[in-house]
């Protein structure tokens, strides 16, 4: 039986380590399913994404998930077709009513991004200067929280399932500044990437 290693950051509640070591999360499940329906077993690695990317195209793991699309990564190796789509807000403890991402700018105020992510055009072609990097989207809420920064860009399922387990007081949604971001599962190999699409 082929045996495909997977990897993916961790992102609950789509994919994570419990409180007892067991893997789970909705794209896990959903990813682990179509596997299973390829007639293959699986190992699973949940690390930062910088280095399951660097796996991936090492060759040292066959495909990774949730990746949006860039034709800069799209010479690095192979998507699915469209996996998900995720829903990405803007949060912040200010009472500012911006009416646009580019008035983050405009005002000299500064956002939260995860390091190595592409959130597309609308937030990626922002200047540097403006944004602070985190490792992950619990240091964003930290830092807006702690008035370090002052607007975040967060994936909005994973700050609905955050705000579950920690205390959020303060924070506010900027939901008129939503944006849709398509995600898909990638791989080394287009082979296997076709297989993957008969069952997506």
């Amino acid at each position: 039986m082929k045996k495909y290693l997977v990897g993916a950051d961790p992102f609950p509640p789509y994919q994570f380590y419990n409180e007892i070591g067991v893997l789970e999360g909705s794209d896990y499940r959903q990813v682990d399913e179509i596997i299973n329906k390829m007639g293959a077993m699986t190992e699973y690695i949940l690390d930062d994404w910088s280095k399951i990317e660097k796996k991936l195209i090492d060759r040292e793991i066959d495909m990774a998930f949730q990746v949006q699309k860039t034709p800069e990564r799209e010479k690095l190796y192979y998507f699915s077709n469209l996996f998900r789509t995720a829903i990405t807000t803007i949060i912040s403890c200010t009472d500012e009513d911006i009416k646009s991402v580019e008035e983050i700018d405009l005002l000299n105020k500064k956002l939260a991004v995860i390091k190595g992510y592409k959130y597309g055009d609308r937030i990626d072609l922002l200047p540097e200067r403006i944004k602070v990097f985190c490792n992950d989207q619990q240091e964003q809420v930290e830092l807006v929280q702690k008035n370090k920064v002052d607007y975040a860009v967060v994936d909005l399922g994973v700050f609905e399932y955050q705000s579950q387990k920690s205390d959020f007081k303060g924070i506010k949604l900027v939901r008129h500044l939503d944006f849709s971001r398509p995600l898909y599962v990638v791989f080394n190999n287009p082979s296997i990437r076709d297989e993957f699409n008969r069952f997506l």
